[in-house]
């Protein structure tokens, strides 16, 4: 059954390649079976990425953008793209800059580069007035760190959570929010679904990181958001409260993060 406050999905990739050829029938499917806002990330580096965003924006309203130096790029910062980011924003407005931080687990650019990117994103939020969501694997600490020495004082959100117990409790004791993937309805998830306990309900997003990470009872398939639903019944599940409860209280978080409330 559709929830009527609506699903959420707060964070998806829409202007992925393999959706191509069917992106607006998935966002169609998406919005008449209970999907309420979707939040799309778009890549500064990529033009084609900027072009797609701005035409799935035009196609529904509660469509919202998102956009900054993944740290995977971050060898590849450059002023230009910067100028493409800030010149993206003036365009479209987007929401936050994101998903911007640090990536130690795969360190696809040198650490030091992934620091000096993530500072300038966070000045650039600051001078934007946007809030900033997070992208941090095994460098929650320094992300933590950072944020702290840079003294951000708009919203934060720490998107697809996946850090330890410890840094959770940190970021909820500075009133940031995390946001909960398909991730915590896998058999190995149990650390993540202890952490999903303890988030309060104000401080709790809810996301599919779409193509990506499909969760259960959808592993091995492409991801879509409207597989948030099952996202939501597993926190629900995990906080024993109904599916309702918790739609209502992320569709209230989320409009007061887009500034609607």
């Amino acid at each position: 059954m559709v929830n009527k406050t609506g699903y959420c999905d707060f964070h998806c990739h829409l202007d992925d390649e393999c959706f191509d050829e069917n992106r607006r029938e998935i966002i169609d499917r998406c919005f008449g079976l209970g999907i309420t806002n979707l939040v799309s990330v778009a890549d500064p580096f990529k033009m084609t990425s900027l072009e797609k965003t701005e035409k799935i924006l035009a196609y529904h309203p509660t469509i919202h953008a998102i956009c900054g130096a993944h740290p995977h790029q971050a060898d590849q910062y450059s002023p230009a793209i910067e100028k493409q980011l800030i010149a993206f924003h003036e365009k479209i407005k987007i929401k936050a800059i994101g998903e911007v931080g640090l990536d130690f687990h795969y360190d696809f650019a040198t650490r030091e580069n992934q620091i000096n990117v993530f500072l300038r994103q966070i000045a650039i939020a600051r001078e934007m007035g946007l809030p900033l969501v997070i992208h941090s694997r095994n460098a929650e600490a320094e992300v933590l760190k950072i944020l702290e020495a840079e003294q951000f004082a708009l919203p934060v959100v720490f998107h697809c959570y996946t850090g330890n117990m410890a840094a959770a409790e940190e970021i909820l004791h500075r009133n940031y929010c995390i946001s909960i993937s398909g991730i915590v309805t896998f058999k190995k998830a149990d650390a993540l679904r202890e952490i999903v306990k303890t988030i309060p309900l104000p401080q709790l997003f809810s996301e599919t990181d779409s193509p990506y990470l499909s969760p259960e009872p959808k592993r091995g398939e492409i991801n879509t958001p409207l597989n948030v639903i099952h996202v939501v019944e597993k926190i629900a599940a995990i906080k024993k409260l109904d599916a309702d409860h918790i739609n209502a209280a992320i569709s209230e978080n989320l409009l007061r993060w887009l500034g609607k409330n």
